[in-house]
């Protein structure tokens, strides 16, 4: 079913797929109906930390969606631009810019590193305040953090829910991170994937992987997910590590997470769709 990003969200259902005689079922699609939507972009998707369903992080602050795709309301009273999000447990990791409403405290032109722990209520400034622009931050299952801000091509790590960071050794320019359940960071570049064993001190190519803008990992981190340049969809897991094309997205591909049951959450230029498990 795709859910178009909007106030009032409404099911539309996706079109079924059926297998006829030998022939392979088509990976399903977000469908083509562009969304008259009040959020203008959408830069990632986590768990709430209530096992609620979702929380995005918008260009307009947190919205959030549940566990079936519906988008609820606007999370706290903070409208900042939330270039970068993850979660440690039941702490929420940000970055970004502020918006109209955002206390002065939490940095001005930039955030740096802020974090809240009641869900995205409220934010305290953690580190970098008023300085630095992360538009890439995951979490490791150990609860490490891994981060890009816009200054450089550093990799930075924290293991102090962002208090602190330090280069990992690597230099590259990502899109995005993840971190599977072995801990290997999975880095999605201009030059395709690239994966780390050594946390972060450096990478090498993923063999026979595709190139990949948008990429994360489920919570468990069994399960990996992305959407490649022509806008397919590619998962992999840990039991299964080769790459597999489960759909697609209409248009780009802006945020996308999956859950430990393979049920995809993606938003795209149609709105925000969920994909069920095949």
């Amino acid at each position: 079913m795709r859910i178009h990003l909007r106030a009032t969200a409404s099911f539309v259902a996706l079109t079924s797929l059926l297998l006829t005689g030998c022939a392979a079922a088509e990976p399903p699609s977000t469908g083509s109906d562009h969304a008259d939507t009040a959020l203008s972009h959408v830069h990632a998707i986590v768990p709430a930390p209530d096992d609620d369903g979702f929380l995005l992080g918008t260009h307009e602050g947190l919205y959030a969606a549940t566990a079936d795709g519906q988008l609820g309301s606007r999370v706290g009273s903070y409208s900042f631009d939330a270039m970068g999000l993850t979660a440690v447990d039941d702490t929420l990791i940000a970055s970004g810019h502020p918006g109209r409403g955002t206390p002065g405290e939490l940095g001005e032109g930039n955030l740096g590193i802020i974090r809240s722990s009641d869900g995205g209520m409220t934010w305290e400034p953690v580190a970098f305040t008023g300085e630095k622009d992360f538009h890439v931050l995951t979490a490791g299952p150990d609860g490490t953090l891994y981060g890009q801000e816009t200054g450089d091509g550093l990799i930075l790590a924290s293991t102090d829910l962002g208090a602190t960071w330090a280069p990992t050794g690597a230099t590259l320019l990502v899109f995005g991170l993840a971190v599977d359940a072995t801990g290997r960071i999975i880095a999605a570049t201009p030059d395709g994937l690239r994966v780390s064993t050594d946390r972060g001190a450096t990478f090498g190519p993923v063999p026979d992987a595709p190139s990949l803008f948008v990429i994360a990992s489920s919570p468990d981190r069994e399960r990996l997910i992305g959407v490649g340049t022509k806008g397919a969809i590619w998962s992999s897991t840990t039991a299964d590590p080769v790459w597999r094309n489960v759909g697609s997205v209409h248009g780009t591909g802006q945020a996308i997470t999956v859950t430990d049951a393979g049920d995809i959450l993606v938003v795209d230029d149609s709105g925000l769709s969920l994909l069920p498990a095949s």
